[in-house]
């Protein structure tokens, strides 16, 4: 299932990746013939996967627009800023609804 999160694509496969950690040395041990090594696979949920990927593409982006903040500076300067409730529910809701999807992957 493809996922948008403000322009962000964040979905993709909903597979397990598996990687296989390096081999690690025992501590010495009393024996001289008595060799131990261990190999353990580390595995990483869809929902890991995913949260990777969103990482890297929000930070693949500036956390904030120059020109926007100089538009809204200019607006309450002059008085003329409007709040559009209606806009920020809407903006609200469908985060939520986004966030909701999140956990269906």
């Amino acid at each position: 299932m493809a996922l948008n999160l403000n322009s962000i694509d964040v979905g993709g496969a909903s597979t397990t990746s598996t990687r296989q950690a390096a081999p690690t040395q025992a501590p010495p041990s009393d024996s001289p013939n008595e060799s131990r090594q261990s190999d353990s696979g580390v595995s990483i949920t869809s929902t890991a996967s995913l949260l990777a990927r969103l990482q890297q593409a929000l930070a693949a982006q500036s956390p904030v627009d120059p020109k926007r903040v100089d538009a809204v500076s200019r607006a309450l300067a002059a008085g003329t800023y409007a709040v559009h409730a209606d806009r920020i529910a809407q903006g609200l809701i469908q985060a939520e609804r986004s966030l909701g999807q999140l956990t269906e992957i």
